[in-house]
């Protein structure tokens, strides 16, 4: 085992990931739990936030358990792992946007940072593609639902904490900008 556990969470979430792509573009899966990582470390945050934003789609993406998460990285990662993911897959996706709206309502500052990276981190790539080819696929799915969606997941993040956070204000300022 690599003793740094950010290193350690890269190693992990790399060989998790392998041979999984983004939705839209030719990208290798990985790239997102790295950008939400980096986002995290960037602002500060400690290694347990740090690696659990890089291992924060594992369990949802892939064969791994909660129980692997907290076996490899202890049980703080493991629970802000939890508290980002989905519960199950093969609910309709009107029922997973509310339970994860709910779950991090009263969440730990350090999960309602990692929803807020990774939701970053989904909106830049929907920027992207709409400054480059007029529309994104995923948000021009359901416009008003996304909308909503991400707009939720904000207020949430943001509920009971100092929402003059630099992250929480990058999420504020590209919901702004995609949704304008």
């Amino acid at each position: 085992m690599i003793e740094d556990k950010i290193e350690y969470a890269i190693y992990y979430a790399t060989k998790a990931h392998q041979g999984q792509k983004r939705k839209v573009e030719d990208i290798d899966m990985i790239f997102h739990p790295f950008t939400v990582g980096m986002i995290l470390q960037r602002s500060g945050c400690d290694e347990d936030v740090v690696a659990a934003g890089i291992l924060h789609d594992v369990v949802e993406d892939t064969e791994h358990t909660f129980e692997d998460i907290e076996r490899e990285f202890g049980k703080v990662v493991r629970d802000y792992v939890y508290d980002s993911s989905e519960p199950d897959k093969s609910l309709p996706w009107i029922e997973r946007k509310k339970h994860t709206i709910e779950q991090i309502k009263n969440a730990p500052l350090g999960s309602k940072l990692i929803v807020a990276c990774d939701k970053i981190s989904n909106l830049q790539d929907a920027l992207s593609n709409i400054e480059k080819y007029g529309e994104d696929k995923i948000l021009s799915r359901n416009p008003e639902e996304q909308k909503w969606y991400y707009t939720s997941v904000y207020h949430s993040c943001i509920e009971g904490v100092n929402k003059e956070h630099p992250i929480f204000e990058r999420y504020r300022k590209i919901l702004q900008k995609v949704f304008q």
